[in-house]
């Protein structure tokens, strides 16, 4: 875990540094990114989050996400943010599943939804057969499924499931991805 990150406004402009912590207990709005991996199969590749993280421990979640921290600015805090989300979504690609990525599309920037997050994130799509490597203290497992497991693992209820998961499962169609 790194040190603090940015609280930024609806407009995604920096307001001021704050703690992970307090950002998560407060539900301040922050930057982060989230990838889909897919791998040659066409399944997406999905994480268990651990069960000590701050939020949604034990979910099945995206393949992976991210905040971007106070040290991935080349300068200030509103400057090259393109740039900025892409290399934090390439490091968290490597951290937590231990892959490095050659393409990394981008699908879309979101503002907070109510009842699902509060961030400004950036979602990229990957491909990548792996080999995997889960980092131990943020996935507990991966799971590779096609798009009709994921419809019935968000729907049938019997696993939890991030509440991001839920809404990018529903609202953002993946390219190629079938």
């Amino acid at each position: 875990m790194a040190g603090r990150i940015a609280v930024v406004d609806l407009a995604d402009r920096f307001v001021r540094w704050e703690d992970r912590t307090v950002v998560h207990e407060q539900r301040l709005v922050h930057r982060s990114i989230h990838a889909f991996v897919v791998d040659g199969a066409g399944k997406l590749v999905l994480q268990r989050r651990h069960r000590a993280k701050q939020t949604h421990p034990g979910h099945w979640d995206l393949s992976c996400s991210g905040h971007v921290e106070e040290s991935d600015y080349p300068g200030g805090p509103d400057d090259e943010l393109d740039r900025v989300y892409r290399e934090v979504a390439l490091r968290e690609l490597e951290e937590e599943l231990g892959v490095r990525v050659a393409d990394l599309a981008p699908l879309g920037h979101w503002g907070p939804e109510p009842g699902v997050h509060y961030e400004q994130l950036r979602l990229f799509l990957a491909r990548s057969d792996g080999p995997f490597t889960p980092q131990p203290e943020e996935v507990e497992a991966l799971a590779r499924v096609t798009r009709g497991e994921l419809a019935d693992l968000v729907a049938a209820g019997r696993e939890p499931v991030t509440p991001s998961l839920r809404w990018f499962a529903a609202n953002v169609p993946v390219p190629a991805w079938v």
